[in-house]
């Protein structure tokens, strides 16, 4: 390819995924030198990280650029219509947790596959940003994938900290032995990755876009893409255990915390009310940690996941 910036759409030859166009971009860079894939959208509410993507089309002079970068800006397309939470409304999967995917699976099986194994099997670094759909509001964080191989794992924690975090989430090495996030899925394969999140229902804010758009800047100079990259402004906080607390019951929530918020053990976290007003269940910190998500909508069912904490084991 010529160095410019190139619009194409793309097909993957896998039976699931008949019939659906992905557009793309590449901008191919005047020197040679590494890639960079990165894709937005497998949740298609999460606004300021593909805001982030669109606009970084727009900043890289091909000119300037050292390598090339590949971008998918939405990779969830069917859920668009519907502005679908969460899942694909094809197969009524997540495609977050679907990696490294089946290339005989269902359609976020496949694409999951298809993203890894054709369209980024030779990437240097893999980016996947995330945050804040339609009822959630997510903290600054990264999540990285460990895999007891510590000069892969240091070099990967390196990635992750080219964004300007405030949470690292390190999680275990167990969650490679399961359909995962794509972060995991290039981990099994011992290739680098970055996984971003930050944002709020579904709105495009700028101190959401930019952590995203300059995380992903300073990562092109980490790799000796381009020449300067914005500066940081903090060091993130490394957490290895990652909580998904559940609702205890099915209620009205009242969070008494925000994402980034340090907690105590047995802190409050929300409470449960009926449609009384009746308070009718507590739910606490279970360990010292940082809350990296909440639930925004007050009404939850029992067992939904309403926080997320961060803690170290």
């Amino acid at each position: 390819m010529e160095a410019g910036l190139h619009k194409a759409e793309l097909t993957f030859d896998y039976p699931a995924l008949a019939g659906w166009r992905w557009p793309a971009v590449e901008i191919v860079g005047q020197s040679p030198g590494p890639r960079l894939a990165v894709i937005s959208g497998v949740h298609v509410n999460e606004t300021s990280s593909i805001e982030a993507v669109i606009r970084l089309q727009r900043m890289i002079d091909p000119q300037k650029l050292k390598g090339r970068i590949s971008i998918i800006p939405i990779v969830n397309l069917p859920a668009v219509p519907l502005r679908s939470q969460y899942v694909c409304p094809i197969d009524d999967k997540n495609i977050n947790f679907s990696f490294p995917g089946r290339p005989d699976g269902s359609f976020s099986e496949a694409l999951a596959y298809a993203l890894l194994n054709d369209w980024a099997h030779d990437a240097d670094c893999f980016a996947d940003l995330h945050g804040g759909d339609l009822c959630e509001e997510v903290s600054h964080f990264m999540v990285v994938q460990r895999t007891g191989d510590d000069p892969f794992d240091q070099r990967n924690l390196a990635i992750a900290q080219c964004f300007d975090a405030a949470i690292i989430a390190a999680i275990d090495p167990s969650h490679m032995d399961q359909p995962a996030r794509s972060v995991t899925g290039r981990a099994k394969r011992r290739q680098f990755a970055a996984f971003a999140e930050a944002g709020r229902i579904g709105l495009i804010e700028e101190p959401n876009v930019a952590y995203h758009l300059n995380g992903l800047l300073r990562l092109l100079h980490h790799f000796g893409m381009t020449d300067s990259a914005p500066a940081k402004t903090r060091e993130a906080r490394i957490i290895t255990r990652y909580h998904w607390i559940p609702a205890p019951v099915d209620g009205f929530f009242r969070y008494h915390v925000e994402p980034g918020q340090k907690v105590a053990k047995g802190q409050l976290l929300a409470t449960a009310e009926n449609t009384y007003g009746e308070e009718i269940a507590r739910v606490s910190a279970p360990e010292e940690g940082h809350i990296l998500w909440r639930i925004t909508h007050a009404l939850s069912p029992r067992d939904s996941f309403i926080v997320g904490l961060g803690t170290k084991a």
